[in-house]
This record gives structure tokens, C-alpha cells and sequence, in this order.
């Protein structure tokens, strides 16, 4: 299971990396990742009309799209689009950000779960 992480280069430049999630067996149960505990999550809903522009995020936060379709771009220009079951950790609270919009006819409905920001 990997997960990609929308973080901020040494240059400011905003990239993803594909990260492997350590799963560990649990039996019958499956295999899990370690226990993260989060201070609070939101649900959202955004038009099909939907372009954030260009920014950052306040603290760091891994996005649940449930429905819908996204393209985000970094800023070294990459672009991936992520729909219902993609997860993302965005953490580039510096730098030029991120951009993304909609690219499906339906609306953009996603969990947003807050982490804190590291000292």
C-alpha cells in the first residue's frame, strides 16, 4: 500500500512522492499500519466547477476523496488526477503550493483529517 504525499522541496517547489505504508499482519484481521491520532476531521463537498488556484495547506492533513475526480498540479509541473478511494498527505504549508481543480461532472466530496504542525 503506498501513499502519495504532496510535500515541499528544498527549492520551495511543491512535489509528490509515492511512500510505502509499513502494514503489519494482524492474523484474520489483515494487516495494519501503526495508530495515528488525529485532533479532528471535516467533511467536504466542492462543485464540479471547483479550482482552488494556488496555495498551501495551514497544517498538514491527508485528504479521503470519496466521489468525484481531481487534478492537482506541484509546482515542479507534475500533474495527477485522484478520485473516490485515492488518499493524499499534503504537507507543503511553504513554498508556491499546489493547485487543483475539478475534472469530473460531479461534485468533490472528501474527509479532510487535520494533523498538527510539528514544532
Amino acid at each position: 500500500m503506498n501513499l502519495v504525499k504532496i510535500t515541499a522541496g528544498p527549492d520551495g517547489k511543491s512535489l509528490f512522492q509515492d511512500t510505502p505504508i509499513t502494514l503489519t499482519d494482524k492474523g484474520k484481521f489483515g494487516r495494519f499500519s501503526d495508530l495515528q491520532v488525529v485532533p479532528g476531521f471535516m467533511f467536504r463537498e466542492a462543485s464540479a466547477d471547483y479550482a482552488s488556484g494556488w496555495h498551501v495547506v495551514p497544517n498538514p492533513v491527508y485528504l479521503i476523496f470519496l466521489s468525484g475526480q481531481v487534478e492537482i498540479t506541484v509546482g515542479t509541473g507534475e500533474k495527477r488526477v485522484f478520485g473516490a478511494g485515492s488518499v493524499i498527505y499534503a504537507d507543503d504549508m511553504v513554498g508556491e503550493g499546489h493547485s487543483t481543480r475539478s475534472v469530473s461532472s460531479d461534485p468533490v466530496q472528501s474527509i479532510l483529517i487535520n494533523l498538527p504542525v510539528k514544532a
